[in-house]
């Protein structure tokens, strides 16, 4: 498996959410793949993209996901 592959299969995005597959550990740090589910939006997910593996293209998605959410 393919390091884009891992990563795609951690993250997953809807309606504007970026959806981690993830928890929170009591050190303030998150561990990646453990089945829990962490829901950031664009703006948190900026000051979070290093711990989760969040990438600038899932931001963007995720922005305009939210753009054409509130024109309807």
């Amino acid at each position: 498996m393919g390091y884009a592959r891992a990563m795609s299969e951690n993250v997953r995005i809807e309606r504007g959410w970026i959806f981690v597959n993830g928890t929170r550990q009591d050190d303030v740090t998150i561990e990646i793949g453990t089945g829990g589910e962490m829901r950031f939006g664009p703006f948190e997910a900026l000051s979070q993209r290093q711990a989760t593996q969040i990438t600038w293209g899932h931001i963007l998605t995720a922005s305009v996901q939210r753009l054409a959410f509130w024109r309807r």
